[in-house]
């Protein structure tokens, strides 16, 4: 299992089967698996709504700037961080452009 380094150009896909919910501002994601409950702030949430399927994340980056009040740059950057911690996690898989998705 190969973890290539996220960029704009990554698709990104939440791993199947998590329990998502959404409480007002907050979520949660829980990973019965390894006993972990993850709580997400209201842009974290919506990154991981975004990625149900194979997602690039420069797509991931223009859904959110229309939705918040976010430049390009700081965006790519805090997302990147964001699906850095999630894979890292196990909580999402990785294709890199023209390559298959990795864990």
């Amino acid at each position: 299992m190969s973890e290539g380094k996220i960029q704009s150009g990554s698709s990104v896909v939440s791993r199947a089967g998590l329990p998502f919910s959404r409480f007002h501002e907050e979520a949660l994601a829980i990973d019965q698996q390894a006993g972990y409950c993850y709580s997400m702030n209201l842009p974290a949430a919506r990154i991981w709504e975004l990625i149900p399927q194979p997602t690039p994340v420069d797509e991931v980056c223009a859904a959110l700037c229309r939705e918040f009040s976010v430049d390009p740059q700081t965006c790519l950057e805090d997302v990147i961080q964001f699906l850095d911690a999630m894979q890292e996690a196990g909580l999402i898989q990785v294709r890199q452009a023209g390559n298959a998705v990795s864990d």
